[in-house]
């Protein structure tokens, strides 16, 4: 029998209640920084230059943030066992993305 954990429960069935959490939680924030890349900013003040700002910092987190940082787009994708540079080459074929790179001069350079 397991070790009884966290509110009794078995510690093996906490640690992966745990895991699973975590990573609903990164794969929200995975979600909404695409949503934000894409320009699908809803902003308290939806001015064209706070969106594009939110905009500009999620294509940077997502393109040239390269890092082993726990909160680095590639660490999170290798939590959530997705291939980052895979998912920024399917990124860059969604036109909301392809505009956004372009008009913040985003398009090339590194995490490509």
């Amino acid at each position: 029998m397991g070790c009884m954990g966290f509110w009794g429960m078995g510690s093996e069935r906490t640690s992966l209640e745990v895991i699973q959490r975590s990573k609903r939680l990164w794969s929200a924030v995975i979600h909404q920084a695409i949503e934000d890349a894409k320009g699908n900013v809803r902003s308290v003040e939806d001015s064209q230059k706070n969106i594009g700002g939110i905009q500009r910092e999620a294509l940077i987190w997502i393109f040239h943030g390269i890092s082993k940082a726990a909160n680095s787009f590639d660490s999170i994708c290798g939590l959530l066992d997705i291939d980052p540079d895979r998912a920024r080459q399917r990124l860059r074929l969604m036109p909301g993305i392809r505009r956004g790179l372009n008009r913040t001069g985003l398009d090339a350079g590194e995490g490509e």
